[in-house]
């Protein structure tokens, strides 16, 4: 399994996880029962300064996935490179016969 070091935006990502879901839920609370649902109604409701505060958050969480992604990449392309040399390693050590 490739190894991660645990980075700062990871808790970044946690936080603005958080807020998503603060919002979402006080969305629900108070517009459970609009015909256009508690989403649609939240953010046609929502004040421009929280609106845009919610959007920051979910950029902030896109640019955080991408993080991870890449980190994820570098990791299993590190095990990939590791296991060539292993097997290269092998290949040397048989042309000695």
């Amino acid at each position: 399994m490739a190894k991660i070091e645990i980075k700062s935006f990871f808790f970044d990502l946690i936080h603005c996880k958080d807020k998503l879901l603060l919002t979402f839920d006080k969305w629900d609370e108070e517009y459970g029962e609009d015909p256009r649902g508690p989403l649609v109604a939240g953010i046609r409701e929502c004040p421009d300064e929280d609106l845009i505060n919610l959007l920051i958050n979910i950029q902030r969480m896109a640019t955080g996935f991408g993080q991870i992604k890449e980190l994820m990449d570098a990791a299993e392309q590190a095990e990939v490179d590791a296991q060539h040399e292993i097997v290269d390693a092998d290949s040397d050590d048989d042309d000695d016969f």
